[in-house]
């Protein structure tokens, strides 16, 4: 990469669902601009590398950050998938998963309507006035859901309601999601 960057074929590099170790070991062979990790209100493991990517000056690109589609408010428990669907293979769209996590919706529906926006966008919201170098990258099928998603920009959550969003989450057990959260087996 550092050749690519010498040779001006790139201006800049990262690296997909890195740890600590990988993202200093590459940093020193190349100055990584970011890193591309899940990331969203239930997937919040990578929160740890905060310290690590403002040290090193590494921005953090958010994939997933609608925990594939279950935080946008749009899916109900009881709705089945076809065999073909991403939904029916997903954990966080189990009847049991729906039930474990209501708590969580019923946070983001409330904050939705205290600042009139959808469950989407409160949690886009969430991670851009989070940390200034997190870029959430939702995926969207339809152009009404990334204008929707667009939205999220202009709403403004103050220091004192992020912290009340993640001393919410802190409480939660969230069931349904993959890689280092909290899983409940039912």
């Amino acid at each position: 990469m550092a050749d690519l960057i010498r040779e001006g074929k790139i201006l800049h590099w990262g690296i997909s669902e890195a740890d600590e170790s990988i993202i200093r070991k590459a940093h020193r062979v190349c100055p990584l601009a970011c890193i591309q990790n899940r990331y969203s209100m239930m997937a919040r493991w990578y929160e740890s590398l905060f310290p690590v990517l403002e040290e090193l000056g590494i921005g953090y690109v958010a994939f997933s950050p609608l925990a594939n589609g279950i935080l946008t408010g749009a899916y109900r428990a009881g709705e089945t998938y076809a065999a073909d669907d991403y939904r029916s293979r997903m954990p966080q769209y189990s009847p049991e998963a729906f039930e474990a996590n209501r708590k969580l919706f019923e946070v983001l529906n409330q904050l939705a309507r205290q600042k009139e926006a959808t469950p989407a966008q409160i949690s886009l919201a969430w991670m851009l006035c989070k940390k200034p170098y997190i870029v959430p990258i939702p995926g969207s099928r339809k152009a009404e859901r990334i204008q929707e998603n667009a939205g999220a920009a202009e709403i403004r959550l103050t220091g004192e309601e992020v912290a009340a969003i993640d001393q919410s989450l802190n409480s939660m057990e969230m069931s349904g999601v993959y890689g280092g959260a909290k899983i409940l087996d039912k």
